[in-house]
């Protein structure tokens, strides 16, 4: 084995474009599948907020078409659509009307220092689906949100922007230019947390006409809690069974609701939606995703073998003394497919780190750019698919081993001394 390294200590210091292209190619396709994957797993794995993703079901858009002409209608719900809908579905334990999107709102304190943050609606049993953790003071109530009260709740990290170290319960801040008074402080969130994050919630009820600008149009959506062990088709099938009265109902004004398969699936909603006037394909969503897992293995192992292959070349007075010295074929080719698996290792571990690195460092450079402080964010062991990786990992090994095997093997049954005379 020592002899191995500093094999390849030898070959990087008077071969380093081939043999750094060969590490470096690894670590690359390694690092390249880590990001990938922690991409595709960080709107899926639960974590707070969202620790019940995989319980939950989202309800964000009204598709409605005219019967008599080209006319489309495509928004987010009103809170009347949302009730005749989604409200007291058979298998679902709660049920919350709120608004999907944060919204960039200006935000003062005593101070007067003006800032921005994310802001967004939400009714009171938001609270019982998204666990949002209170570090102190109490979530509003149905009944203050019912009334419209102008309180709020708002992240760790917001408050002492506002009231440095100051108590923020009952002091009052100005959000989007109206007076809240603060009842509760929770732990801050991440961005990550598509739908339960935010730095500010404040109330909305069915009496908020931002939120419902027309009888089946508006801008709210609906989180549904599924109860344990229940399949989410069931649930599908009586909203689609609603669509059909909705679009009885809305016959005679020569329109029709259409059903997409809502309520959707949290892996549905972050990949695949992009609108309201579409079903998801998650099929193709699913095969674009293996398309690119091999791209990123084939396309390095691809350009490696071509630099394999000129390194053989470069190795064949080496390999004809070797010969001369009375080394098998067979040693010949399993010691340099041993150097370029240590090689390969070295690269795997290479990206591995850099993947790690990276990994950390994420969230915290989206939430900067978002305006919020980091926390809340998935653990590092979850934001990584580690079987996915140790695949990717081992596909590398066959391919760098298989890539080395065929050039060593073409390079050992040269002749003797035309392998000994063909560098000079």
């Amino acid at each position: 084995m020592k002899n191995k390294i500093l094999q390849i200590l030898y070959d990087l210091r008077h071969q380093p474009v081939i043999s750094g292209v060969t590490l470096i190619g690894t670590a690359l396709t390694i690092f390249l599948i880590m990001i990938v994957v922690m991409i595709q797993q960080i709107p899926v794995l639960p974590f707070a907020p969202e620790s019940n993703r995989p319980r939950l079901l989202i309800g964000c858009y009204i598709h409605l078409e005219n019967l008599n002409e080209d006319g489309i209608r495509c928004a987010g719900l009103s809170f009347n659509a949302a009730k005749k809908l989604y409200e007291n579905l058979e298998g679902v334990s709660d049920i919350s009307y709120f608004q999907q999107y944060t919204e960039k709102e200006d935000v003062k304190g005593p101070t007067g220092k003006l800032f921005i943050v994310n802001g967004r609606k939400a009714d009171a049993d938001f609270f019982k689906i998204f666990n949002h953790t209170l570090v102190k003071g109490r979530f509003y109530t149905r009944e203050e949100a019912d009334a419209m009260e102008n309180v709020a709740v708002v992240a760790e990290t917001t408050a002492y922007r506002l009231f440095g170290d100051s108590d923020p319960l009952g002091e009052t801040f100005q959000y989007g230019f109206k007076p809240y008074r603060v009842i509760g402080v929770i732990k801050d969130n991440s961005t990550l947390a598509t739908f339960g994050s935010g730095d500010v919630f404040i109330p909305t009820s069915q009496n908020d006409g931002d939120m419902s600008w027309e009888e089946y149009r508006g801008n709210a959506s609906v989180a549904l809690l599924a109860e344990p062990g229940v399949d989410f088709g069931s649930i599908r099938a009586q909203v689609k069974a609603r669509y059909a009265a909705l679009s009885t109902e809305l016959e005679e004004s020569g329109w029709e609701a259409i059903y997409h398969e809502q309520p959707y699936d949290i892996e549905t909603v972050s990949f695949a939606l992009t609108s309201g006037n579409g079903t998801p394909d998650m099929e193709s969503i699913k095969k674009s995703r293996y398309i690119i897992f091999i791209i990123l293995l084939l396309v390095p192992a691809i350009n490696l073998s071509s630099m394999l292959h000129s390194r053989m070349r470069r190795r064949i007075s080496e390999i004809g003394v070797r010969r001369a010295f009375g080394c098998t074929r067979a040693r010949i080719i399993l010691d340099i497919i041993s150097e370029n698996f240590i090689i390969t290792l070295t690269g795997g571990i290479v990206g591995l780190l850099l993947g790690i690195i990276v990994g950390v460092n994420y969230v915290g450079i989206y939430d900067t750019m978002q305006n919020i402080g980091n926390g809340g964010a998935p653990a590092l062991s979850l934001m990584f698919n580690w079987s996915i990786l140790l695949t990717a990992l081992v596909v590398c090994f066959l391919l760098n081993i298989v890539s080395a095997a065929v050039p060593a093997w073409q390079a050992s049954r040269v002749n003797v001394v035309d392998a000994i005379n063909a560098n000079k």
